[in-house]
């Protein structure tokens, strides 16, 4: 019982810290500094390529569920042959 509540005022204690070690960070100014040069970064050739990479993802795992459904379908029609050959032969 002694170590849940050593946990509990450990987990107390540490909410405090960060709790009054982020007014510090508030406090602090900020200056704006001038004339820095400008970065450029090729963002939109970024986005496109993983627009690419997403919609081939997407273009794959349509193509793998299509070709699933279709042995699925395939599997379930002999099924049912099978089991229409089956009921037919016993009745005669």
């Amino acid at each position: 019982m002694k170590t849940g509540l050593k946990v509990v005022q450990g987990a107390v204690l540490a909410a405090v810290v960060l709790a009054l070690s982020s007014g510090t960070a508030l406090a602090q100014q900020f200056e704006k500094i001038e004339n820095i040069p400008k970065q450029g970064i090729p963002a939109g050739r970024f986005v496109g390529i993983a627009y690419g990479i997403i919609w081939l993802a997407v273009l794959t795992y349509v193509v793998l569920v299509a070709g699933g459904l279709k042995r699925v379908n395939q599997e379930i029609a002999d099924l049912k042959r099978k089991v229409g050959a089956g009921s037919g032969a016993s009745r005669g």
